[in-house]
């Protein structure tokens, strides 16, 4: 289906084309977070940031923030046909025939609350609707989540998003392709990567977009702290932006948990119904800690890698197991075990499906 057709059966106008934005692509080089990327991404998870009175107070109003909501909606809802247009075929059915032999076990899909969007707009000092879909890329996305997640069946998942480009069905702005340190050799030699995706089938999405006159620009981040995923920002209606996300399932589950210590690690709070989830990663917030936090980093590290391993699921599986503290990091408190925070997680109702 054209993108003209889709904007069509959506009654809403198509999205000007946005220039793509000039960010710089260093390798990362340090330790001084867990997961340190360049900018605000999507999160899923239910531990979402209470940011108060006073964030809220310095930004839009309610009225404004609900609408900027709505809109976004709809702009969900487009993603949403676009996605399930190109990639459908390929997402596991709930059961029935040939439900594991497709590499996609679900596309998740979320839209920030009103009330979120105003503490972030708060936060970041945006006072209209034009500020906030200029600068909140965050608002919407769309998680394609990898029951296979070899790089065979993400490189089929690429090459779609490309037949994609091609076809005129979808806009790419950007490509950010994030993974952990190469593992080097003695010598300092690159032993192993830990890509997702293949670099010929990242090129050929980016040669895709040239071709139609975006001068996209694809980021490769070494992170330290493990975290493995392939994010796109997409053009939406209503002039926002959208991010797609594509990663693992097993490894979602663990970034599900790491990115609740991510906000503790920073000061940030949790939603009050995880306050024993908060309390348990008090340690974590301790900034004078520089051992345990880079001790801490070593063990996400490692169980980033260890979720990355693992076989392809052959089940709609719902419970995880993580990689436990590693006895060269035994100084490291029994609580901050992510298979502990996870257990805790539970009982305050965290699910990850």
């Amino acid at each position: 289906m054209q993108l003209s057709a889709i904007f069509t059966n959506l009654n809403i106008q198509q999205p000007q084309q946005t220039r793509s934005r000039n960010v710089s692509s260093p390798r990362y080089i340090g330790n001084t977070n867990l997961a340190p990327l360049k900018r605000d991404t999507v999160s899923f998870g239910a531990t979402c940031k209470e940011m108060g009175l006073n964030a809220i107070s310095q930004g839009i109003n309610h009225n404004t923030a609900l609408k900027i909501h709505e809109d976004a909606l709809v702009a969900q809802n487009y993603l949403h046909k676009q996605l399930d247009s190109i990639l459908g075929d390929m997402v596991r059915p709930k059961s029935g025939k040939g439900a594991l032999s497709r590499p996609i076990d679900i596309i998740r899909y979320r839209t920030k609350s009103a009330k979120s969007i105003r503490e972030k707009a708060g936060a970041r000092k945006l006072y209209n609707t034009k500020e906030i879909k200029e600068n909140l890329t965050d608002i919407i996305g769309a998680r394609i989540v990898m029951a296979d997640a070899n790089i065979k069946s993400v490189n089929e998942v690429m090459d779609r998003l490309t037949n994609a480009v091609n076809k005129d069905h979808l806009k790419v702005l950007e490509i950010e392709n994030y993974r952990p340190d190469p593992l080097l050799d003695d010598e300092g030699n690159v032993k192993k990567v830990y890509d997702y995706a293949s670099p010929r089938a990242l090129g050929n999405l980016r040669d895709a977009c040239l071709n139609k006159g975006i001068d996209i620009h694809k980021r490769d981040e070494d992170i330290p702290s493990g975290y493995m995923a392939i994010h796109m920002l997409v053009p939406l209606p209503n002039g926002f932006t959208g991010e797609i996300q594509l990663m693992g399932k097993d490894v979602e589950a663990l970034k599900e948990v790491e990115d609740t210590c991510y906000k503790v690690k920073n000061g940030k709070h949790l939603e009050k119904q995880y306050a024993p989830v908060e309390k348990m990663l008090k340690p974590l917030a301790n900034k004078e800690d520089t051992i345990l936090r880079k001790g801490y980093m070593d063990y996400t590290r490692q169980a980033y890698l260890a979720q990355r391993a693992k076989e392809p699921r052959r089940s709609k599986q719902k419970d995880y197991t993580f990689m436990h503290i590693p006895e060269s990091l035994d100084y490291i408190p029994p609580q901050l075990d992510f298979n502990n925070i996870y257990a805790e997680m539970k009982k305050c109702g965290f699910s990850v499906d």
